[in-house]
């Protein structure tokens, strides 16, 4: 549905700078360069060159040096959707803020893992991605603790902390973050729920379609996960799950939890059309790289959609979303690439684990 006059005028002004953003984005012949270069030395010296370049520091190469880079980039994407978020206000503005804490909980999560390892707070920090001055949480304090449940007690004031705090009896009994960890994810991404249900019009609906679609992957790909590699009850994947989203529901996640199919599953989600038939012939339960090649299909889906929205009508809300994911996208692909480079390799096997396409 075309947007109406009101929105075109509310989105004008921020579409203008966010195309400005877009032209930031790697072009396919830089993209194909840098995919086909043959090791990491030429790739980030043709990565240099674009706008990433800033980032780049061609003598730190080798593991601890991508490491570093990883972050760099991680927070560039950060940066990018604090800068999109300050061309709008009201509940969109919301939504961005809520988005761009996903990095926030990342960083939380990497908190508590290193932790858990008995790492020291140095050693921690250079695990965050750099938010600069935005995050309100105190991450010099939250460095500074000793124990798991010193952690939490410092995230009192935080929305984290009941669950975190009804999960840390299991943390206790099996010694594993995994409860801490879900209990975490259910909390945010309940939250942005919430943000994307706060707007209004063609923006609810748009958020649906992009952001919601990224609620939908997430909660068949974590069921699917605590059925194939947790083995949990059918009650507790249930539980650990989002009990609804824009196209899944408890009874959907209860489906998967009895043993249903991956390719079942996406068709009843999405329908017949949206995935290829081979793809979905690919999906078997049985086959031990099964969750790894849905989660690639429902990426590259993303990933599409994402195109959609970039280049659909400008002047809406689904543009400056489209542009927020295809950038993380392209960062995550970044770092793949670089990674498997490092690894030495080839193009062919390096393909199989990037999200965006060949055009």
């Amino acid at each position: 549905m075309m947007a109406g006059g009101l929105s075109v005028l509310r989105y004008a002004g921020a579409n203008a700078r966010v195309r400005g953003l877009y032209s930031h984005l790697l072009d396919e012949p830089t993209w194909r360069h840098l995919r086909l270069s043959q090791d990491p030395q030429v790739m980030l010296e043709a990565l240099k060159a674009t706008a990433y370049g800033g980032l780049i520091d061609v003598q730190r190469v080798g593991f601890p040096g991508a490491e570093d880079l990883e972050r760099r980039l991680w927070g560039r994407a950060a940066l990018n959707c604090r800068r999109v978020m300050t061309f709008v206000d009201g509940p969109p503005r919301q939504l961005f803020l809520v988005w761009w804490q996903h990095f926030e909980l990342e960083n939380l999560k990497a908190l508590f893992r290193g932790l858990d390892q008995n790492m020291e707070p140095e050693q921690i920090r250079r695990l965050l991605i750099p938010l600069g001055g935005y995050s309100t949480l105190p991450w010099q304090a939250l460095l500074n603790e000793r124990s798991v449940r010193g952690l939490i007690d410092r995230l009192a004031n935080t929305h984290y902390i009941n669950p975190l705090r009804a999960a840390y009896p299991l943390y206790q009994r099996e010694r594993s973050l995994f409860a801490l960890e879900v209990a975490m994810d259910i909390r945010y991404y309940r939250d942005l729920a919430r943000a994307i249900e706060a707007l209004g019009g063609s923006d609810r609906e748009q958020a649906r379609r992009v952001i919601g679609t990224r609620l939908d992957m997430l909660n068949i790909l974590w069921a699917f996960r605590y059925r194939l590699y947790h083995e949990l009850s059918v009650e507790e994947i249930v539980n650990y799950t989002l009990w609804h989203t824009i196209r899944t529901d408890a009874d959907l996640v209860r489906e998967i939890a009895l043993g249903a199919e991956p390719a079942y599953i996406l068709q009843r989600v999405w329908g017949g059309r949206a995935f290829d038939a081979e793809d979905l012939a690919d999906l078997r339960a049985d086959d031990a790289r099964m969750l790894p090649r849905l989660e690639m299909l429902l990426e590259r889906y993303w990933w599409q959609l994402a195109r959609r929205e970039s280049s659909g009508y400008p002047f809406t809300l689904g543009a400056l979303l489209g542009y927020v994911v295809l950038q993380e996208i392209e960062v995550l692909d970044l770092i793949t690439l670089l990674e498997a480079k490092i690894m030495g390799w080839p193009p062919e096997r390096t393909a199989e684990y990037l999200i965006r396409s060949e055009e």
